[in-house]
């Protein structure tokens, strides 16, 4: 059964707490410092969010943030990494660690593997949903040449046209005709985006246009979601890092009032939110933008400032 292979001792933490916080507003919400006190005997599980909270994407991390998730796993502290990326493309961040993140929260929410790489579940879009995608892209296609369609199948991208990625990725895009063969070779469609590489600097374009534009073709069983100005991902309607941390947590036995999650970007509000209204907590990065930080119980540093580590250090009393 799936909660015999975790492989993860769920005791509390052997970590001795400690309490005391100075008290820092930004814009009205409390700054990680001023809400510190209150969780500080509560954690026993942190949840972060990878781009943008502890890795830029050029996906080398801080030596602080190597050394935190270190401390965390010396007091028996589970660390479990959130993304949209699929796992293969995770490899470059594990790699770095010296002890990797127990759990890794894939693909949105629709896969989980653990520290050894092996795959606890995936929640793959079927072809039909698929095909139904790429009928209606040819219509945003017709208005953006800029925008393009990219399909992971079995960990491995797939795009109609010559694009790549600026940033680094486990497999360059592969380039096909058509979608066709691919979703007749019955292999496993885990995750689709829009991918518009001239967003930032594309004064007309406006993402909420698309994203109204595939609600209105009634696609039922996906859901869309932003991940910065450039990237739309694409994913079941049922998958979400939230639900992905709720069967975590429900599987080790531990309580959401008990996690601690820390995001910067809208793909983040989810879990966020699902942690903080269970009395949680919720973190957002100083580098998030407001409406991702309205979301937070506590604001903590930029990430040039290494805010995962300190929202980790004041929650267990620490100088890492």
């Amino acid at each position: 059964m799936f909660i015999e292979n975790l492989g993860l001792n769920s005791g509390k933490s052997s970590y001795n707490f400690k309490s005391g916080a100075k008290s820092i507003s930004f814009n009205g919400m409390p700054h990680i410092n001023s809400v510190g006190k209150s969780f500080k005997n509560n954690i026993q599980i942190v949840f972060s969010d990878i781009d943008g909270t502890i890795s830029k994407h050029s996906d080398m991390m801080s030596k602080k943030t190597i050394d935190t998730v270190d401390f965390l796993h010396e007091n028996n502290v589970p660390v479990v990494l959130t993304t949209a990326r699929c796992y293969q493309d995770t490899l470059p961040i594990l790699q770095q660690f010296s002890h990797r993140p127990d759990y890794t929260i894939v693909l949105q929410g629709g896969g989980l593997v653990n520290e050894s790489g092996n795959s606890l579940f995936e929640n793959t879009i079927s072809a039909r949903a698929g095909k139904k995608l790429v009928k209606w892209f040819k219509s945003i296609r017709q208005k953006d040449k800029n925008s393009h369609l990219i399909m992971y199948f079995n960990e491995q991208p797939y795009a109609m046209s010559g694009i790549q990625f600026p940033w680094k990725s486990y497999a360059p895009v592969k380039q096909v005709n058509s979608f066709d063969d691919l979703f007749e070779s019955k292999k496993q469609l885990q995750k689709a985006i829009i991918y518009k590489y001239d967003a930032a600097r594309c004064s007309d374009y406006n993402q909420s246009d698309v994203i109204n534009s595939f609600k209105g073709a009634h696609i039922l069983d996906l859901d869309i979601k932003p991940s910065g100005l450039s990237v739309l991902e694409f994913q079941n309607k049922w998958v979400s890092k939230d639900k992905a941390i709720d069967f975590l947590l429900r599987a080790l036995k531990l309580e959401p009032k008990n996690a601690m999650v820390i995001g910067d970007s809208a793909n983040d509000i989810e879990m966020m939110d699902f942690i903080r209204k269970q009395n949680g907590l919720a973190v957002a990065m100083g580098n998030a933008d407001d409406f991702v930080k309205s979301h937070a119980n506590a604001i903590t540093s930029h990430i040039d400032e290494d805010g995962f580590s300190t929202a980790v250090g004041k929650i267990f009393d620490t100088l890492i």
